[in-house]
């Protein structure tokens, strides 16, 4: 090109998750190079870091990771980082991270919808060279609700398996595939982990979710844990019912059945609960 014009600066990303980014820190500062990885991650242009909720608890990454971001910061780089809560809900996180963490913009990532945990199967097995049967793409969507990274490893078993066996993909060779997977997806959820994150999605505290207050803020996201707790954690009507304050199996059961009565009523709400189950699982 015209001399004028001058160099093409290529932008220098980076990606890694936290606990990288910390492993690299102790092999680094074993081996006398911490400098190297000062250098390393100071002299890029784009950082995405994931799961920096994993910082919790641990001092010396939490200290580099700090002068790095400053570092990072007043040089006027990008950022981007990933966690399972908002930054000033992280654990052992001190005011000075959450705060730098809310410099910048905060999103809130929804898991994928049905269709769209489809799409990107479908599209997989379409790189993979595979035709897809549209119910082998709904099996899958309706078992992996959240991670991305699972769903696209439960196709590659059901291809590897379909390849071994000299089958074509269909429903029988995908439960085939899956079956020692699903099995131990069985293990029981807990009734406290549903009531915490149902408490976290709709914003109250766990003693308004077990108590006798029916104003709709609290009594629709009861109603709305009361029946993941009988789909998934497979408890009986009175366990629940002890389990929110004492309230009676009757109780239990009309909101297990007001819950359901939505979800085939509202394709929106249906979408909303899939989200909570793959949050939940």
């Amino acid at each position: 090109g015209h001399s004028a014009l001058g160099k093409q600066h290529r932008l220098k990303i980076l990606y890694v998750t936290t606990e990288k980014f910390m492993n690299e820190l102790i092999n680094h500062i074993q081996y006398g190079k911490i400098l190297e990885f000062r250098q390393k991650y100071r002299s890029i242009d784009l950082l995405l870091m994931d799961d920096i909720h994993y910082l919790s608890g641990r001092e010396r990454t939490k200290e580099e990771f700090f002068h790095t971001f400053n570092h990072l910061y007043e040089n006027q780089k990008q950022i981007v980082i990933s966690s399972d809560c908002p930054p000033k809900e992280i654990p052992q996180l001190e005011e000075r991270f959450s705060s730098r963490f809310e410099w910048g913009l905060i999103a809130d990532l929804k898991p994928p919808d049905i269709e769209t945990r489809i799409a990107i199967l479908k599209k997989k097995a379409q790189v993979e060279g595979v035709v897809l049967p549209e119910s082998v793409a709904l099996f899958i969507a309706e078992k992996v609700h959240s991670n991305i990274r699972e769903l696209e490893g439960y196709l590659r078993r059901v291809i590897a398996y379909s390849s071994l066996k000299g089958e074509k993909v269909d429903l029988e060779i995908a439960k085939e595939a899956l079956k020692s997977l699903l099995d131990s997806m069985i293990s029981v959820i807990s009734v406290e982990k549903i009531q915490k994150l149902v408490c976290h999605q709709f914003k109250i505290k766990l003693a308004q979710l077990k108590s006798k207050n029916n104003s709709p803020k609290v009594a629709f996201p009861r109603q709305v844990a009361m029946y993941l707790c009988k789909e998934m954690a497979k408890a009986s009507l009175p366990e629940i019912g002890k389990k929110f304050g004492g309230k009676h199996h009757t109780t239990v059961l009309h909101s297990v059945r007001k819950i359901e009565k939505l979800r085939r009523k509202n394709p929106e709400f249906n979408k909303e609960i899939n989200n909570l189950i793959g949050l939940i699982q």
